[in-house]
């Protein structure tokens, strides 16, 4: 069956750099949302603890308790404040009108709109907020924000600068606040703020710097194989004819996997460099025979590059039902 390899020497090998750039592992918050970024979250979630990891974030209460047992702090980005927010977890606020809505004495981070402008407080009303904020009975540990474009300089820096406003208000508030900006972008270009942490998604897993190792390789298995004469077609609306006598074979990997929908237009290749055959199906391909173990890819850029999107897109859309395994 279809399978999903996570090397673990590169994974560590990551952990360990991106915790040097941060100034150690007490300054990672590693991001473990959507199952590790399609990785596999239970799987890698020791790896990083074993490494020093002590903080990640997640997408929601549900991925945070699959992980609970592994990490210290654990904080959640995407909630619905509904008055049953768990004491074990720190909780993001996206939106301030939400706030009367949380259980006493949850743990906040409280998102800060630097320029996004998707979620969280404006900074022209973080004074107001943080003044009223004791009427609550919750606890505000710490106050972040998310880079719209991190690898755009003027963007970049404007959002820094309104980070640091946001920082200095804040300060005035509670002087033991945490503080995170750095994304996978940031930290892969710039060196971070001393009082601040890094929040590392898919940097950890080897994507957006070249000095770090792809940590996933997606295989497929061979269900059947066949010799197509010249001028036979195979697939779906017979939308690949053989130009010549040629071994075929058909491999267990298809869209309903996770994989985009091939429609056969042309240059869809795997690792090793064969094209796919055809249209792809919902539940296989077909390309010239590879033997039983075929690499689809290793490296999530190529495919994201064909189909015009990015590599997290690839990568998330990988089933939780194809078995991961460590090597």
């Amino acid at each position: 069956m279809a399978l999903i390899k996570l090397d673990k020497e590169a994974y560590k090998f990551n952990l360990r750099q991106l915790a040097l750039r941060a100034g150690g592992y007490e300054n990672l918050i590693c991001v473990f949302k959507d199952n590790a970024y399609g990785h596999g979250a239970q799987i890698l979630a020791p790896i990083a603890r074993e490494e020093g990891v002590g903080f990640i974030a997640t997408r929601n209460e549900q991925e945070a308790l699959a992980l609970e047992a592994h990490f210290k702090d654990i904080l959640i980005l995407s909630h619905r404040p509904n008055g049953k927010e768990d004491p074990r977890f720190i909780y993001a606020l996206n939106e301030p009108l939400n706030l009367k809505d949380f259980k006493k004495n949850t743990r906040i981070h409280l998102k800060i709109d630097t320029g996004m402008r998707r979620n969280g407080i404006c900074l022209s009303n973080l004074k107001e907020f943080l003044d009223s904020f004791h009427r609550y009975d919750l606890k505000l540990e710490g106050i972040f924000t998310h880079f719209a474009a991190a690898d755009e300089d003027e963007s970049y820096h404007f959002q820094r600068q309104n980070f640091q406003k946001a920082k200095d208000l804040a300060r005035n508030f509670n002087e033991n606040l945490i503080f995170h900006s750095f994304n996978s972008v940031a930290l892969s270009r710039d060196t971070p703020p001393k009082d601040e942490l890094c929040r590392v998604g898919l940097l950890q897993f080897g994507y957006g710097d070249d000095g770090l190792k792809k940590v996933l390789s997606l295989y497929a298995h061979r269900l059947s194989q066949r010799t197509l004469q010249k001028g036979q077609s195979m697939g779906y609306d017979n939308a690949f004819v053989a130009q010549e006598k040629m071994r075929v074979g058909t491999y267990d990997l298809g869209y309903a996997d996770g994989l985009f929908r091939y429609d056969a237009r042309g240059g869809l290749r795997l690792a090793d460099g064969r094209e796919i055959l055809g249209k792809m199906s919902m539940d296989s391909f077909s390309c010239e025979d590879g033997g039983e173990e075929l690499c689809v890819f290793d490296d999530a850029r190529i495919w994201a590059e064909f189909f015009h999107t990015i590599s997290y897109e690839i990568l998330v859309k990988l089933h939780p039902s194809i078995p991961r395994i460590l090597i």
